[in-house]
């Protein structure tokens, strides 16, 4: 990166207190990176954001880390970002990382990416374009990896990387900490159900890496995805509007219960198992046509072991945001307001900055 191609960065004083929630709009943007073990991608992902905000008069960017083992910090700590860390003892949860991020985040607009993704160039200022120019949609998203969207589509909920109006998400509460997923179909719901719209543009916006030693329903059962659906659930009982969006979301592993529930029927009045065997073998067929046999088999399986883990979701009751341990959250550095994109310098002198060094240091 050349000099013509970045403007000068601008210091700010102030202190970083996540117990304290920060006012909204004081600067344009502010992102939000999470990460836990991201040491491979972290650099990428955070470089490709300052890419992103070339355009961007003023921003922040703000790295929430769930306990990571590995370097993940270390290596953030070269770029002048703020980097809040979130002990092992607590709630670690995507969630939870971006309830932690919007507590002090600044900006009128607030990006949520997550660490071990790459944006492209070109989505975020389209998003930002699209925000302030519809009054009614509050939150955007972005095709991940490749895209066969012609159109802006209106959606119920935003994942992956998403760009939110900051009044908008705390008026809701922003995301919920205790969730150990879900998080973003839970303020996709509230915010739609309360009249504002979401889209997802056409456009790219990042590219996502994907641990693939790591089989998918087992990476999702480790990190407590497959509980997160019965935790939601049960967190809107008393909410009819959200909660028939969540139950409509879930009506495949619905329909699978049943069926599970006629198979032990059948037991019972033997005449009707030999019916729900033939029926059972020609749903296999019908998914292994589409799938393989082999996919059919994982399919079922995912579906099946998704519906244990709603089952244990609903096991657990929903707690208040407000409970959650902001005061054990560790301030490890405190970034500063950028404008455009930064000059290549600032990787280096960020560790040397005393607006970057960890509160440790600077006692």
């Amino acid at each position: 990166m050349t000099d013509d191609e970045a403007t000068p960065e601008t210091a700010l004083d102030w202190v970083v207190d996540p117990t304290t929630p920060a006012e909204k709009g004081q600067l344009p943007l502010s992102v939000v990176i999470i990460t836990e073990n991201e040491e491979e991608q972290i650099e990428a992902c955070i470089e490709s954001v300052f890419a992103a905000c070339r355009g961007v008069s003023a921003f922040e960017v703000i790295l929430v880390d769930s306990a990571s083992t590995d370097r993940t910090v270390e290596r953030a700590r070269e770029y002048p970002v703020t980097i809040l860390r979130i002990p092992e003892e607590h709630t670690v949860s995507c969630g939870a990382g971006r309830f932690v991020g919007d507590q002090v985040a600044r900006g009128e607009l607030v990006l949520h990416v997550d660490g071990d993704m790459t944006l492209t160039d070109e989505w975020l200022p389209r998003a930002i374009d699209y925000l302030r120019n519809n009054a009614d949609t509050v939150g955007v998203e972005g095709c991940l990896d490749e895209s066969t969207q012609t159109g802006v589509m209106e959606v119920d909920k935003i994942g992956g990387v998403t760009l939110y109006d900051a009044e908008a998400l705390a008026a809701i509460s922003g995301f919920d900490p205790w969730l150990q997923g879900y998080e973003d179909v839970d303020v996709g719901f509230q915010l739609t159900t309360a009249g504002n719209r979401l889209v997802r543009l056409p456009e790219v916006s990042a590219t996502h890496d994907v641990d693939s030693e790591i089989p998918e329903p087992l990476r999702r059962w480790r990190q407590g995805y497959y509980v997160a659906p019965g935790q939601t659930i049960r967190k809107w009982l008393g909410e009819p509007a959200v909660l028939r969006l969540l139950l409509r979301r879930q009506r495949f592993k619905l329909a699978l219960v049943a069926w599970f529930a006629a198979g032990a029927l059948s037991l019972v009045f033997t005449q009707l198992l030999l019916g729900w065997v033939v029926l059972s073998a020609i749903g296999f067929v019908m998914i292994a046509t589409k799938r393989g046999p082999m996919g059919a088999v994982d399919f079922l399986a995912t579906k099946t072991l998704a519906i244990g883990g709603v089952a244990e979701g609903l096991t657990r009751s929903p707690r208040p945001a407000s409970a959650y341990p902001l005061s054990a959250i560790e301030v490890v550095a405190t970034g500063r307001v950028l404008q455009g994109s930064p000059l290549d310098t600032e990787k280096q002198t960020a560790s040397t900055d005393g607006s970057t060094e960890s509160t440790a240091q600077q006692d």
